[in-house]
């Protein structure tokens, strides 16, 4: 049974229910909420941009294709963080948004059983798209996340999903990476956890998990050893992004004073300019006579 099989506005509704620990009493998070419509309608429409046959550049979408996906928030279940999503306008002769929903869901349930081969409209800015929303998916925040259609369970997001995943950027063109510098430019807004490391080469951009949320907000304007998957650019050997695995902060120098260095090493002003002359220098004159017979000869 499809997406596109049901025509009504009432059993038509998508109902996204959260569960975890940050919904117990049916409360859910504004951030979690902007992450899951964000990630949702960004996930259709890039989704519908391959249906049609758009290509997935950089840059504004066809505007017919943002329209025909567009989904409302229609309201919020009392007593339970559930969610009621509905279509914007009316239904579509072709029914892109249907259509959409149809390849989500067979692609996640994919992914699911086979994280190794993509499903079909699964571009990687799709992939990336899922996987920011399974971003929040951890033991202390949003555990599952399910996506109902006329009281059955279509697909849900978890830490399976999660896993999947990040399998899928670790294949082949990824490996091992450690990278050492200072860290900046912190994002720990949900849908982003992204920071920037800067080293003697360049500037890498880093993604993370909620789980390093603290250690990089600790960190930050530290000089750190990360270790993680890094995404390697055609080149090679420019790290595109660093999926961040673990993150330590590194001993560094820190600045000090001119006084405090002086005390330190027993340095006091001077107070004639007698202090400046040393101990005698032994065959002195004979050192300037050579000097100046060099001299002469070059002449």
């Amino acid at each position: 049974m499809s997406w596109t099989e049901h025509r009504s506005d009432d059993d038509g509704d998508l109902v996204i229910k959260a569960t975890g620990p940050v919904t117990e009493g049916g409360r859910l998070p504004l951030s979690e909420l902007a992450r899951l419509a964000g990630g949702l309608q960004a996930s259709l429409e890039r989704i519908a941009l391959s249906i049609s046959g758009n290509t997935t550049r950089p840059g504004r979408r066809p505007r017919e294709i943002v329209d025909a996906v567009r989904l409302d928030f229609v309201g919020f279940h009392e007593g339970s963080a559930v969610l009621h999503v509905a279509r914007t306008g009316q239904l579509a002769l072709d029914d892109l948004l249907g259509s959409s929903l149809d390849a989500l869901e067979a692609g996640v349930n994919s992914l699911q059983r086979d994280p190794l081969t993509l499903p079909p409209h699964f571009t990687p800015q799709v992939v990336n798209g899922i996987r920011d929303l399974t971003g929040g998916i951890s033991a202390s925040n949003v555990t599952r996340i399910e996506f109902r259609r006329s009281g059955t369970v279509r697909f849900t997001i978890d830490e399976t999903l999660q896993q999947a995943v990040r399998s899928i950027q670790t294949e082949s063109v990824q490996q091992a990476v450690t990278v050492v510098g200072r860290l900046h430019m912190g994002d720990f807004s949900p849908a982003g956890l992204r920071c920037r490391i800067d080293t003697y080469a360049g500037s890498v951009l880093c993604d993370f998990t909620r789980n390093l949320r603290d250690s990089v907000l600790d960190a930050m304007d530290q000089m750190v050893m990360a270790e993680g998957t890094g995404e390697f650019d055609p080149n090679g050997t420019s790290v595109h992004v660093l999926h961040l695995a673990r993150l330590e902060v590194l001993d560094s120098a820190r600045p000090r004073s001119l006084d405090s260095l002086a005390r330190e090493q027993g340095i006091r002003p001077l107070t004639s300019a007698d202090e400046l002359s040393g101990p005698p220098i032994e065959d002195f004159d004979e050192f300037l006579t050579a000097i100046r017979s060099a001299r002469t000869d070059d002449e």
